[in-house]
């Protein structure tokens, strides 16, 4: 065998070992985006999820510092006629 043909050989060798781990990385790189793109899904849900417990946190809240200064209010009229039954 010449040396231009063991060249030659060891050049198309080479070549397939380059396109392997081309596509090796290639294939790598595909997973990987498909993994990202779930896990971007994923922590969209979560965000989504932890949206709606934040406007019904929010709500709830309101709710009760209404009933609260409901009580209040009711409790300062009751504080504010006692003196005035003592009196009468």
């Amino acid at each position: 065998m010449s040396r231009l043909q063991q060249a030659s050989d060891r050049l198309k060798a080479a070549l397939e070992r380059l396109e392997t781990a081309a596509e090796s990385a290639i294939e790598a790189k595909s997973q990987t985006t498909d993994a990202d793109t779930a896990e971007v899904e994923t922590l969209r849900g979560q965000l989504s999820e932890l949206r709606e417990d934040y406007d019904r946190l929010c709500r709830t809240t309101e709710t009760v510092s209404n009933r609260l200064d409901g009580a209040v209010d009711q409790l300062k009229l009751v504080l504010d006629e006692e003196p005035a039954k003592k009196q009468a």
